[in-house]
């Protein structure tokens, strides 16, 4: 039962995440004036930006059900590896949802700007780390007693794709995105004018994307020629190809909505996937196997 709660929370923890990316790019964030109902009853008027808000409330709803209940019987049945983690997310959702409401309440005259940047940075971020923290204990519950060791590479990796999140989360909200309309070179040129804010936060999460991509493409050589952990890196290095493909994508389709969503989506599942493989050393109290090299 805990395993199926905590593995339940994990998928709808994702699909919150991914559906909260549609109610940002749609700009369908305000479309509920009230909270926590929309116009007063859980039935809105039926127009897409109030039903993409609605159903975003309806399913953060539903994770916090799902989390809380995998705290209640982590806790009940006293799983120490675990109960930890869960709680943390737990009371990490409630301060997401909690600061969503205020921010409807007071009818965000606050969503401009650098403090739209922010806030809505400072939303996402919270799910990364609720993500995160599900991942890590649904490896402690698939695990249980002693977890299998990783290699260091995902850990690290782990922190430099953690890093690009926040970075793509800048250059998203802050309406950067297009800031490069070309790909793979920026503005004509393979090193832009880095004068304008927005073009320097663009160029440096496409640097970062090529730091990722040749340390995943080098440990895939290195894990094939070695045959150890081909496997774990052929789904990384597939994760990472998908990402940067969906993200020249966006940038040639001039922000075409799939692709966006499809970029956010695979984005989530490569820091969840990141999170599971680098449990061991996110999760350091837990006891682990003989060391990976």
């Amino acid at each position: 039962m805990v395993k199926l709660f905590i593995g339940l929370s994990v998928l709808f923890t994702y699909c919150l995440m991914v559906m909260g990316n549609v109610v940002t790019t749609t700009g369908s964030g305000l479309a509920c004036p009230d909270w926590p109902l929309c116009y007063g009853t859980v039935t809105p008027p039926f127009k897409f930006q109030i039903w993409f808000e609605w159903s975003h409330r309806l399913l953060g709803a539903s994770t916090g059900l799902f989390i809380l209940g995998s705290t209640l019987l982590v806790w009940a049945r006293k799983v120490e590896d675990v109960r930890w983690y869960v709680t943390g997310a737990l009371a990490l959702l409630g301060v997401g949802g909690a600061f969503g409401g205020v921010i409807v309440l007071i009818e965000a005259p606050l969503l401009e700007g650098p403090l739209h940047v922010l806030i809505i940075s400072f939303h996402i971020l919270l799910a990364t780390v609720i993500f995160s923290l599900m991942m890590i204990s649904f490896r402690l519950m698939h695990e249980r007693g002693v977890m299998r060791a990783e290699p260091v590479f995902y850990p690290a990796l782990f922190g430099l794709v953690f890093v690009q999140v926040i970075i793509g989360i800048f250059v998203r909200y802050s309406q950067a995105s297009l800031a490069c309309p070309d790909f793979p070179m920026c503005r004509g040129a393979w090193l832009p004018d880095l004068v304008e804010f927005k073009v320097t936060i663009h160029f440096i999460h496409r640097l970062v994307a090529l730091a990722v991509f040749t340390l995943v493409t080098g440990y895939l050589v290195k894990a094939v020629r070695a045959g150890a952990d081909a496997a774990s890196a052929a789904v990384t290095f597939a994760l990472v190809v998908a990402q940067a493909t969906l993200g020249a994508y966006v940038v040639w389709s001039g922000m075409f909505l799939p692709y966006v969503v499809l970029h956010g989506a695979n984005g989530f599942a490569l820091l969840g996937w990141l999170a599971y493989r680098s449990a061991p050393y996110l999760a350091p109290g837990a006891p682990r196997r003989e060391e990976a090299a």
